[in-house]
């Protein structure tokens, strides 16, 4: 996929894609799409955030790697195999400590239950490595990893797609509240000051939807 941007990502996952995780997770479809609305922006802004140091870049360029020739272009049939162990594993490594407290709000948000939201992310984790992964390749030494996930997370990209999903589950966790120190332990309890400024991985997602 060369026009890669967030709107492409959930249109590829829509139909075949939302229904291989349904069958698979035993959740509604509707839900299903409910949690990729937020789910896919949050791995990406967990993937930029790693990426934000040597060692988290160099990390994830090799799962990038690792991924790059998995054949994506059938997600349906893609997801329908997807290792969710694997997944798994990847959801440890893009949002690290945040995890717990990232699918809980994306849980009490949708209504999908903790266990099958971390499933949910679980089995679109790898397939979104494949994807970038494919850029990489495409792009080759002119791959720009950061510019790349910079652009799919450009405010201009991820507002409509947030609106053709409904909105519900944005405007829900956007309406929880008490998002400030949910992230980064005692170093964000420190400072409250300053981490009410950057906030935490779900706030940096929430505030690409607000206007």
């Amino acid at each position: 996929m060369s026009d890669l941007n967030l709107n492409s990502i959930l249109s590829l996952l829509s139909g075949g894609g939302t229904s291989a995780i349904s069958k698979r997770t035993k959740v509604r479809q509707s839900d299903v799409a409910e949690v990729l609305s937020a789910g896919v922006p949050i791995l990406l802004t967990g993937m930029q955030r790693n990426a934000g140091s040597e060692a988290g870049a160099a990390s994830l360029l090799g799962a990038l790697t690792d991924h790059a020739a998995t054949d994506v272009s059938d997600p349906g049939a893609f997801l329908q195999n997807a290792d969710l162990e694997d997944g798994k594993k990847i959801l440890d490594h893009v949002l690290g400590d945040d995890q717990k407290s990232i699918i809980k709000r994306v849980s009490d948000a949708s209504g999908v239950t903790r266990g099958k939201t971390t499933s949910i992310l679980a089995l679109i984790a790898p397939l979104l490595l494949s994807l970038l992964g494919g850029q990489q390749s495409q792009q080759g030494s002119g791959f720009n990893l950061l510019g790349m996930l910079g652009g799919l997370l450009g405010g201009g990209q991820q507002q409509p797609a947030a609106q053709q999903s409904g909105g519900g589950l944005l405007d829900s966790l956007g309406g929880l509240g008490g998002l400030t120190g949910l992230f980064g332990g005692s170093s964000q309890q420190e400072e409250p000051q300053e981490e009410s400024q950057s906030g935490g991985l779900l706030n940096s997602f929430l505030n690409l939807f607000r206007g």
